[in-house]
């Protein structure tokens, strides 16, 4: 009887140290002087917001396609840069509908062997096969850090700068950077 008392006992404490969800906004208990998930979620919604007011995107009779690159880390921070990149294309998307068209070159290679069976009528296609969409604009981004320590503290500069080509002229037509400082403990920095 003792160990099934003692097993609900560790069982009941257990439950008291689960993970749990958190606004993916809010400061956590453990940061660090690096990127956090809010600094992802700011930069991705401001970029996104500046992009769609630009004149280059804005003055578009027709919504202008847009091909989203992958973003360059030039940081000392491990981060999945493609983070970004699915944030600003899911922002544009969401918020840009009808003000520019997404291209997705991720599938081409899909898309390609489809048109091929399509047109050889190995698989039907009740409407007029169309030509794959060409880009305007080119979206590219890069993330870099500025680092300084001493015996006691960290500081991380870190610039997350988007631009958009023209795929045509090669003309860069908006560029915008967002731009965060942190300061912090050795207790509190990434390992």
């Amino acid at each position: 009887m003792k160990s099934w008392f003692a097993v609900i006992v560790l069982a009941i404490a257990g439950c008291h140290h689960k993970a749990k969800y958190v606004d993916p906004d809010a400061e956590c208990k453990v940061e660090g002087t690096g990127i956090e998930s809010r600094d992802v979620r700011a930069v991705a919604g401001q970029m996104a917001a500046d992009l769609l007011t630009s004149p280059a995107l804005a003055n578009s009779q027709t919504p202008p396609r847009l091909a989203v690159l992958d973003v360059e880390n030039r940081s000392r921070f491990l981060i999945d840069s493609g983070i970004f990149t699915t944030l600003m294309q899911d922002t544009l998307v969401s918020d840009g509908a009808g003000k520019v068209a997404i291209v997705n070159r991720d599938l081409l290679e899909q898309i390609k062997k489809e048109r091929a069976m399509k047109m050889s009528g190995e698989v039907t296609d009740t409407g007029k096969l169309q030509a794959l969409a060409g880009v305007d604009w080119f979206l590219e981004g890069t993330i870099e850090s500025l680092s300084a320590s001493d015996s006691r503290a960290q500081t991380d500069y870190v610039v997350v700068r988007f631009q958009l080509t023209n795929a045509d002229s090669g003309i860069v037509a908006w560029s915008n950077r967002y731009e965060m400082k942190k300061e912090g403990s050795w207790g509190v920095m990434y390992q």
